[in-house]
């Protein structure tokens, strides 16, 4: 019993260090550094997939007179076969019409809400 409650207590001891260490050097842990990598690589996934559909909505409108689509169905058949429409978190990419010449593609990013300050968008 002596063994285990002594193991117990350096267990603790470890952890609090580990907490006071990190705190201490405002660090981040090694798991927080790869979830801020990965979110990186999400929104450079996301602004790739944003620039492919605004190329593939620009081909269909020199196809169809400069007009835009009313929406991305109007893409399926075409050359854009295969088009990524998700953002790198998985979620839909959302395509709004400006004019009959302008047209914005937008990403909820990170936190999954569109018209937050993490939104990736392009307008065309």
């Amino acid at each position: 019993m002596r063994g285990k409650g002594a193991l117990v207590i350096l267990l603790l001891a470890v952890v609090v260090i580990y907490f006071v260490y990190f705190m201490k050097t405002e660090k981040k842990a090694p798991v927080e550094e790869q979830v801020s990598r990965f979110n990186q690589t999400r929104a450079e996934l996301t602004s790739v997939n944003l620039e492919q559909v605004g190329r593939a909505v620009q081909e269909w409108m020199a196809e169809h007179e400069g007009r835009v689509p009313e929406s991305l169905r109007e893409l399926q058949g075409g050359r854009s076969y295969g088009l990524s429409l998700t953002d790198g978190w998985g979620r839909n990419i959302r395509y709004q019409r400006l004019s009959d010449t302008e047209f914005e593609l937008r990403s909820a990013g990170e936190d999954g809400r569109f018209d937050t300050e993490d939104d990736i968008v392009r307008s065309y």
